[in-house]
C-alpha cells in the first residue's frame, strides 16, 4: 500500500495504488484547498517532492507546462502511483471542515429582489451522530431535491448565513436566482416550497474567511454573490477585525440590488466598516454607476497586505483577479471559489 508523506506537517498516509490524490488528502483533513474538482481551477496545486502520480486530463490555464516541470500537480485530478513525498503550497490558514450530509427542510423562501430569493432551511439531520454543522464563511454547499419524475436534480450554492446561525440555531441560508428554466432554480416556489425536503451536502470549497489574517479585508460580489460575502464580512467584523473591511456589490440593474439595508446596519455599528453599491446600468441615487470591479480598481491604488475575497460569475471573478495580479496581489491573497458548467463533481 503505497504511502503519502507531507514532512511539513509530519504526515504520513496510507493510499491504495490508483486512489486519487485529493480524495486522500481530504480523507485524511490535509489543509488543502480544492474547488472545481475537476481540473480547471488551479486550487489544489501541490509539489511531488519525490515519488510520482499519474496526472490525468486539466486545463493548461490551471497547470501551465512551466509549472509542471517545477514538479506540481492538481491534486484533482492525479492518482498515486508508488510512494510519493509531497509539499503542500499557499495553505495559508485554510481550514477544513469534514463533508458533512444533512437532511433539511424550507422555513422561508422569501424574495429579495426580481427572481432572486433567499433560500431558508432549518436542519433536521446530520450525520456523525448529531455533531453540529460547522463551516467557515464564505465556503459552498450542494443542494438536492428529488424532481417530478423522481430523480435527483442537485446543484452547488453559496452559503449566505453565517457558521453561528448553522451551529447555534440549525439554520442555513443561500441566495438563488430563479431561471424559471433551470433544473434547480426553476423550481423554487413550486416543488421547492416551505415544507419541502432538502439535503445539503458539504461544506466545500476554499473561499472563506481567514481568520488570522491582519489587514485590509475588500468583499467583491456580483448579483447573488452578495450572500457568501456578506457571510464574510459579518464574520470578520463580529469577530473582532479591526482593520479596514470594504464592500463592493455588484447589479446590472437598480431594480436588482438587495441587502440594502444589512450593508447600512452593518456601516452604522462598525467604524471600520464600508460598503458601495455599483450599478451598470441605471444607479439610482447613493450607488455608483459602472462595473463593480472597476469601482475597486479606481478606489485602491495599493493593496499592501490586504486580502481580496470574490464572488459572482466567472467572468467577474476571472476580471477583477487577472487585474489585481497584474497590480501585484498575490495569489495567495486572492480567494474565489471557481463555477464552473460541467459534469459531476465527484472524486475518485
Amino acid at each position: 500500500m503505497p504511502t503519502i508523506s507531507i514532512p511539513s506537517h509530519g504526515l504520513q498516509l496510507a493510499a491504495h495504488d490508483g486512489e486519487n490524490l485529493l480524495k486522500v488528502l481530504r480523507r485524511h483533513q490535509v489543509p488543502i484547498g480544492y474547488s472545481c474538482k475537476r481540473g480547471e481551477c488551479g486550487s489544489c496545486k501541490c509539489a511531488v517532492v519525490a515519488g510520482g502520480v499519474e496526472l490525468g486530463p486539466h486545463a493548461e490555464s490551471a497547470l501551465p507546462p512551466a509549472q509542471r516541470a517545477q514538479g506540481l500537480v492538481l491534486a484533482c485530478c492525479a492518482r498515486v502511483r508508488g510512494d510519493v513525498e509531497l509539499q503542500l503550497i499557499d495553505s495559508d490558514d485554510y481550514i477544513v471542515h469534514p463533508e458533512r450530509r444533512l437532511v433539511t427542510h424550507v422555513v422561508a423562501l422569501e424574495p429579495l429582489a426580481p427572481e432572486v430569493y433567499a433560500l431558508r432551511l432549518h436542519i433536521d439531520f446530520v450525520d456523525r451522530d448529531g455533531e453540529p454543522f460547522v463551516f467557515s464563511a464564505g465556503q459552498y454547499a450542494t443542494l438536492s431535491v428529488r424532481g417530478a419524475d423522481g430523480g435527483w436534480i442537485e446543484r452547488d450554492f453559496s452559503l449566505a448565513g453565517t457558521p453561528v446561525d448553522a451551529e447555534y440555531d440549525d439554520r442555513l441560508e443561500f441566495h438563488i436566482r430563479r431561471n424559471p428554466h433551470g433544473a434547480f432554480s426553476g423550481l423554487l416556489g413550486d416543488l421547492i416550497a416551505v415544507g419541502s425536503t432538502v439535503y445539503v451536502t458539504g461544506p466545500l470549497g476554499s473561499s472563506h474567511f481567514r481568520p488570522r489574517h491582519a489587514g485590509p479585508l475588500y468583499a467583491v460580489a456580483a448579483g447573488t454573490g452578495l450572500g457568501p460575502m456578506l457571510a464574510i464580512v459579518r464574520t470578520a467584523l463580529h469577530n473582532g477585525k479591526l482593520e479596514p473591511v470594504t464592500l463592493y456589490a455588484g447589479f446590472r440593474q437598480a431594480d436588482e440590488v438587495y441587502g440594502v439595508a444589512e450593508l447600512d446596519a452593518l456601516a452604522a455599528e462598525f467604524a471600520n466598516f464600508s460598503a458601495h453599491v455599483v450599478v451598470e446600468d441605471g444607479a439610482a441615487p447613493g450607488q455608483r454607476s459602472g462595473r463593480v470591479g472597476d469601482a475597486l480598481l479606481t478606489d485602491v491604488a495599493r493593496f499592501d497586505g490586504a486580502k481580496v475575497y470574490l464572488a459572482g460569475s466567472p467572468a467577474m471573478v476571472d476580471a477583477v483577479c487577472a487585474a489585481l495580479r497584474a497590480r501585484g496581489v498575490a495569489g495567495g491573497d486572492l480567494h474565489a471559489d471557481a463555477y464552473h458548467a460541467g459534469g459531476a463533481r465527484a472524486i475518485g
